[in-house]
């Protein structure tokens, strides 16, 4: 399997291959198709409860620590890679790539990701397959296949062998303790806005709102955050966990920033930007379907998102942008060219653990870049600027 994987097209291996060089791009190939080797547990105030945690997850056979900087983010290694026998007679469940990918590291088969089921039957064990035909686990089917394809809700199938494990909140246990996943340079995202008290904070495209909640935290629950973004399903995530840690400093508002800038009077003294991006540094990643145009047209409407927020920044604002992605279209050059036409800096970031600044030479700022490959972590860029 692993020769075959991943999937990627004749021009996006030529796109990387320009990007990061012949080394790196071979070294961020192999590991993009795995879990991150520092998987994380970002615990939400009560730092205390960090041993009760540790102990949940070594019960459930994971190897996992407190991290040497931050007491409260819990670094976990998934456990694999485990040999996925093939078994061409069973049954299959075909479903998309991003199910795919959360089966491929042990999670269940939820009936939202499942594309087609032909004649499988109830407690059947089958093959769960991805769209171009990657075995990603054996499970057991806990519906039909015409119960799959009409419900909206619950788990089709019941993972019972993948290459990777992960640990899950459900599995372990934890699903009732104020935690969250979060990767580590998520994490540093927020520690670099370097919110304070006195400042109102926008987050500009939240959800599902995990860098929100740590703003809060870093808040202490007080001041003023602004959780803004499109989609209605997503941002649910956020309330949920507003309500189950009774936070009383966050307000959510649904829509388009680009449109509030044109109506809003309110100014910002900071403002955090996670844009929709290619995502080309989630892992794992197992088919790179993803196109240079459809990179440039990200790129377009990250620009708009960006200069829609100068708008609503205050004279020596902040803003610190990020993205789950390593193209230079859609970090450096958009950074670079908003800096020198709106007359911002780009600052050096406080907490920094990254080996990489920027990806290419022609951009010498203090940017900070994680790369599969050479970082523990997912691919991701993080910049900071204030406005002059």
């Amino acid at each position: 399997m692993a020769s075959k994987l991943p999937l990627i097209s004749e021009e996006m291996k030529k796109y990387l291959l320009e990007l990061l060089g012949k080394k790196r791009s071979r070294n961020f190939l192999q590991k993009i198709i795995t879990p991150t080797e520092d998987y994380s547990l970002h615990i939400y105030q009560e730092v205390s409860i960090a041993d009760k945690i540790l102990d949940l997850l070594h019960k459930n056979n994971f190897s996992a620590k407190v991290h040497d900087i931050f007491p409260n983010l819990i670094i976990c290694t998934p456990k694999g890679k485990f040999k996925l026998k093939s078994t061409e007679h069973l049954k299959e469940i075909i479903v998309d790539n991003q199910a795919a990918e959360m089966v491929y590291q042990g999670a269940d088969v939820f009936v939202p990701g499942v594309k087609r089921a032909n004649r499988v039957k109830k407690n059947d064990f089958v093959q769960i397959v991805n769209q171009q035909g990657i075995a990603v686990a054996k499970a057991k089917a806990l519906m039909s296949h015409h119960e799959m394809l009409n419900k909206k809700h619950g788990v089709a199938a019941k993972n019972l062998a993948s290459p990777y494990r992960v640990p899950s909140l459900e599995q372990s246990g934890l699903k009732d303790y104020p935690v969250f996943f979060q990767s580590v340079p998520a994490f540093l995202t927020s520690m670099n806005l370097e919110p304070k008290s006195n400042e109102t904070i926008l987050d500009c495209c939240a959800a599902p709102g995990n860098k929100t909640l740590h703003l809060s935290e870093l808040l202490g629950n007080k001041s003023k955050i602004i959780a803004v973004d499109r989609s209605k399903k997503r941002i649910q995530k956020l309330r949920n966990r507003i309500e189950q840690f009774k936070i009383k400093n966050i307000s959510i508002k649904i829509g388009n920033i680009i449109d509030f800038s044109d109506t809003w009077t309110v100014k910002f003294d900071k403002i955090l930007i996670d844009p929709p991006c290619s995502s080309l540094g989630l892992r794992p990643r197992l088919v790179f379907n993803t196109s240079i145009k459809r990179i440039k047209d990200l790129s377009k409407y990250q620009k708009a998102i960006i200069y829609a927020c100068n708008s609503l920044l205050k004279p020596g604002g902040t803003i610190v942008y990020s993205t789950c992605t390593i193209t230079k279209e859609e970090n450096e050059e958009i950074i670079s060219k908003f800096a020198e036409n709106y007359n911002f800096r780009i600052l050096e970031q406080q907490y920094k653990l990254s080996k990489m600044g920027s990806i290419h030479e022609k951009y010498d700022s203090p940017f900070q870049r994680f790369l599969p490959g050479m970082d523990n972590t997912l691919g991701y860029f993080i910049a900071k600027l204030r406005k002059k």
